[in-house]
């Protein structure tokens, strides 16, 4: 795909890291058709690139995302059910996807967020918010269920009871609170937040590929399978990292006592 033809999301790679920027924030980059497009083609495209090794999610403007574009959803009552049909039919894909991907998903969050795009932050697989930005339920305030794999992607962050309360009763969490239900996983002064994140997800973008992505695989499925098939997951999925030549490296330096140089393969 060509990465300069992106409107709402602009996005860049190098040194194993891709950044992904929301890039409407004029209008509160908002969740809207041309950015579910968006991002199911970034959730492609990333996902089959050897020199993707981590991705860092943040945003332009006074909000990380307003959520769902309210102005498309009132423009015809009669087309609503299908715009949710065919803007989750992108937008689930690829939140799916980034989910498995191979590549540890860092977001960093500068401003308010609400609705579904609360659920593409805790998605990741680690968040980082600035000090004094809210986290917004919203689904119910507009009368609206949730959508975004927001029962999901909170219920796996927040447990699924916190979750259920955060969604019913349109909650607004602070930074802080976020932090203490487990949404966010740290804090950071607002000058600090992009440099925080970024350390981070370097540290992934260098890190052991392949390690990362058993990780995340088995850390998926460990919720729905029973304990003597996930226990099984881990082995299997272990004996296939180790093949790697990451970790022969990691072996390697560790008994040589000297930091080791993974190269993601």
């Amino acid at each position: 795909m060509n990465l300069a033809s992106l409107t709402a999301i602009e996005c860049s790679i190098a040194d194993g890291l891709a950044r992904l920027t929301l890039n409407a924030p004029e209008r509160g980059n908002p969740i809207d058709a041309t950015f579910c497009r968006e991002l199911r083609e970034l959730s492609i495209e990333l996902g089959e690139r050897e020199d993707v090794r981590a991705v860092l999610v943040s945003a332009r403007g006074r909000f990380f995302s307003v959520g769902g574009d309210i102005k498309s959803f009132v423009r015809e009552r009669a087309a609503l059910p299908g715009i949710v049909k065919s803007w989750t039919a992108d937008l689930h894909s690829a939140i799916a996807r980034f989910m498995r991907m191979r590549a540890p998903v860092v977001a960093a969050v500068q401003g308010n967020v609400a609705g579904g795009s609360v659920s593409l932050v805790a998605a990741a697989d680690i968040v980082y918010a600035a000090a004094g930005v809210s986290f917004t339920a919203a689904f119910p305030m507009i009368g609206f269920s949730a959508d975004s794999g927001s029962t999901i992607t909170l219920s796996q962050r927040m447990g699924f009871s916190r979750a259920k309360r955060f969604l019913l009763m349109s909650e607004t969490l602070p930074a802080s609170d976020a932090l203490a239900a487990g949404l966010v996983d740290f804090v950071a002064a607002p000058q600090d937040l992009m440099a925080e994140a970024e350390r981070t997800a370097q540290r992934f973008a260098s890190g052991p590929t392949r390690a990362y992505e058993g990780i995340k695989q088995t850390m998926l499925r460990a919720r729905t399978q029973g304990l003597e098939s996930q226990l099984e997951d881990e082995a299997q999925t272990l004996a296939a990292v180790s093949r790697s030549d990451d970790s022969w490296e990691g072996l390697s330096a560790f008994m040589a006592k000297r930091p080791p140089k993974f190269s993601g393969t």
